[in-house]
């Protein structure tokens, strides 16, 4: 998948194909766009459209904003094509309906949200390019941008989910599970629905737990699911206790070694027979392979943490010198950026 510049008749297709469009004076447009969106997701602006369409006037009552500058919004959003416009109506676009209302059962509005921490974020990838120093965001946040931040994680969990459910190989007869950094507990409480004899325990950072503990509530999962406060880096994960773990979007925090030491300590806690799940955003094989969204997890992680999105082979090195048996990688389907590298420890 990439994000840039799409033509939209055949002389813009010719001019970009040639190479004689300016394309980054158009891409550097972006920033206002992006805005766009998250301030008409913060306003209310999609979800006042929810019931039916509405002239502008009557968004900027409810939404209480300036009526001028929220036409002028809600036309560029036209063009961006979030909203139609009939007769001074706007209305929302099918996939705004699907993914940014607020009480949408898969909604990202979230992930939305969360861009005004991320922003703040990117403000020093001026200061990681020039010096290589990067943030490390994990021990920086207040409680507000913890909040926040767990909130946008559950968010991106309702893309990812239902291509996970059944990619992720859960062992026959699987009692007991760890999830890795898994906070909001989603991927957690969706192998233990669709597996009724399996329990589950989130370990993460205490300031997670805090802020994920009402967003595991709300999945009704009681006893099932349940959180622990810790750090895996630290913490003793036991010997032959799990028949599952799971490591989803946490490799791109951490360097070779210490993914190393992470791998290690989880093919230990298997039982045999157990299988150990990486999931995370890829780092292309070489540049420009792999597709766009590769790259930029790659520097984006490296700004956040340091450390950057890694590869499947990389992914399998780790599980080989840890013991266990590697399988055949998993792309997910439509999302070819985000793999999956099981090991299995022999039974």
């Amino acid at each position: 998948m990439r994000y840039g510049v799409i033509a939209e008749s055949a002389l813009e297709r010719a001019l970009l194909a040639s190479g004689l469009l300016p394309t980054a004076m158009i891409e550097r447009h972006a920033p206002l766009h992006a805005r766009a969106i998250v301030i008409a997701t913060e306003r209310g602006i999609f979800d006042a459209l929810e019931a039916g369409p509405l002239p502008a006037e009557a968004i900027a009552v409810t939404c209480k904003t300036d009526v001028r500058a929220t036409e002028k919004l809600l036309n560029l959003l036209v063009t961006m094509r979030y909203l139609k416009v009939r007769d001074g109506k706007y209305r929302l676009e099918r996939h705004v309906r699907r993914w940014l209302l607020a009480d949408g059962s898969r909604s990202i509005r979230d992930a939305i949200l969360m861009k005004r921490l991320e922003w703040r974020w990117i403000e020093h990838l001026d200061s990681l390019i020039q010096d290589g120093q990067p943030l490390d965001v994990h021990n920086s946040m207040t409680a507000e941008d913890w909040g926040l931040y767990q909130r946008g994680m559950r968010a991106y969990a309702n893309l990812l989910a239902p291509l996970l459910g059944r990619q992720i190989p859960v062992p026959a007869g699987a009692r007991a599970m760890l999830d890795i950094g898994g906070s909001h507990g989603h991927y957690s409480a969706l192998l233990c629905r669709r597996h009724p004899g399996l329990h589950a325990t989130v370990l993460d950072l205490p300031s997670a737990v805090e802020h994920a503990a009402p967003l595991l509530a709300r999945e009704g999962m009681g006893d099932r699911v349940v959180l622990k406060a810790g750090n895996v880096l630290t913490d003793d994960l036991g010997g032959s206790v799990y028949d599952l773990i799971l490591v989803f979007g946490l490799i791109h925090l951490f360097d070779d070694a210490t993914n190393r030491l992470l791998v290690a300590k989880s093919a230990r806690a298997l039982r045999p027979g157990g299988a150990l799940v990486i999931g995370d955003p890829l780092r292309p094989a070489s540049p420009g392979k792999g597709g766009q969204m590769g790259a930029f997890f790659d520097l984006y992680f490296a700004l956040a943490t340091g450390s950057g999105a890694w590869t499947l082979d990389e992914m399998r090195s780790w599980q080989s010198a840890a013991g266990l048996v590697p399988r055949k990688p998993i792309r997910l389907r439509f999302v070819r950026e985000f793999g999956l590298q099981v090991g299995d420890r022999a039974s």
